[in-house]
C-alpha cells in the first residue's frame, strides 16, 4: 500500500483512531492559511469561532481517511471471496427454483 497524506498506514491508522477518542486539553498553535480561506471561515463561524470550526474540519477529514482505508479493506476482502460467495448463491437459487 503506498503512503501519503490520504493512504496513510495501517498503523498511523490506528493510532490516529485512537487519539480521535482523547479529550485532551486545548493546546495553541500556528497555522496559516490563505487569505480567502481565512475570511471564508470567518463568514461562517465568525472569528471567536474559527477554531472550533477549524478543529471540526480537521476532525472530519479525519475520519474521512479512516472511513475510506475501512471501505477500501472491506471491498478488498469482498472481491478476494467473490467466487466463493458467488458459487454459494448460485447453490441457494438452484435449491429455490420450482421443480420441472
Amino acid at each position: 500500500m503506498t503512503t501519503g497524506p490520504d493512504s496513510p498506514s495501517q498503523r498511523t491508522l490506528a493510532e490516529v483512531r485512537r487519539l480521535l477518542t482523547l479529550h485532551e486539553k486545548k493546546a495553541k498553535t500556528s497555522v496559516s492559511l490563505s487569505g480567502e480561506l481565512l475570511r471564508a471561515a470567518d463568514a461562517i463561524a465568525g472569528k471567536s469561532a474559527r477554531s472550533a470550526l477549524i478543529e471540526r474540519a480537521l476532525r472530519r477529514y479525519l475520519r474521512a481517511i479512516i472511513r475510506r482505508d475501512r471501505h477500501r479493506r472491506d471491498l478488498e476482502t469482498i472481491d478476494a471471496n467473490a467466487a466463493t460467495t458467488n458459487r454459494e448463491s448460485d447453490v441457494l437459487l438452484e435449491l429455490q427454483a420450482w421443480p420441472e
